[in-house]
């Protein structure tokens, strides 16, 4: 997404006409060239119409200016994002047999790992059998295990952290978020922390309520502000930022989650 936009001279005609500052037009841009290029192909959205997309940004005429600006062209088909390239990195279709083509490594991970579980369970059941043949009964009928059991460590279980599906739910659920290009070690720990820190976490159940949860505060997704502020994922799971939403500092009224 380009960074110029806020002093780019069609912005400064669109902020004009509609009587919004350019913060405003930026914030509106994003949100729809996000949507459409994750749903477009090379910028052609089927069967959507300049009503849909001023609903869709919360403001009437925005399609209509954009238009206005060479930025948007309506068709019996639908409409047209023109240099649709220049707005957007990697095509929505590009990016789409890339997320295939992870999406089948991904199988054959999960199926490495589905062999190597099946392995381990075969293990765990060998060896509560031996646990069972090591207890024994005390005199007052209390059973109790063997000194040899206690030598045993006990081994937390924990759930690897499904990075790529909680990117796909924030995506999904915060179109008008900042959209996740590279996700680098520094990010992907951060992340791993917050759902290490709570079993409840573990569960992408969780991290979707929690993203809709964040739609509905104004402040986190730039609504209502003449300078609009998006948390992006990042941000959420920053500690004392995750901290902050869970005990709902940015909502805009009701008890916290």
């Amino acid at each position: 997404m380009r960074v110029d936009l806020a002093d780019d001279p069609a912005v400064i005609a669109m902020a004009c006409a509609l009587g919004m500052d350019e913060y405003c037009i930026v914030g509106r841009l994003h949100k729809l060239w996000s949507w459409a290029d994750r749903h477009c192909d090379n910028g052609h959205a089927k069967s959507v119409t300049f009503v849909w997309i001023d609903r869709y940004v919360g403001h009437e005429g925005f399609a209509q200016s954009m238009a206005n600006e060479g930025w948007l062209v309506n068709s019996d088909a639908g409409v047209q994002f023109p240099r649709f390239d220049r707005h957007n990195g990697k095509s929505a279709k590009t990016r789409a047999e890339a997320a295939e083509r992870k999406r089948l490594e991904r199988d054959v991970t999960n199926k490495t790992r589905q062999v190597s579980q099946e392995s381990c369970d075969k293990s765990v059941t060998r060896e509560e059998k031996r646990r069972e043949e090591l207890t024994t009964t005390t005199p007052n009928g209390v059973v109790a295990a063997s000194d040899a059991d206690d030598q045993l460590p006990a081994k937390p279980s924990r759930h690897a952290c499904p990075h790529q599906q909680i990117i796909d739910l924030y995506h999904e659920v915060l179109p008008q978020c900042p959209q996740i290009r590279d996700w680098t070690p520094a990010r992907a720990t951060q992340l791993r922390a917050r759902w290490n820190e709570d079993a409840r976490r573990q569960d992408l159940g969780y991290w979707r309520k929690l993203f809709e949860y964040i739609g509905t505060c104004d402040f986190l997704v730039g609504r209502g502000s003449k300078d609009p502020f998006f948390a992006d994922l990042e941000w959420i799971t920053k500690s004392a930022n995750f901290a902050k939403i869970r005990e709902g500092k940015y909502e805009n009224r009701g008890g916290a989650r």
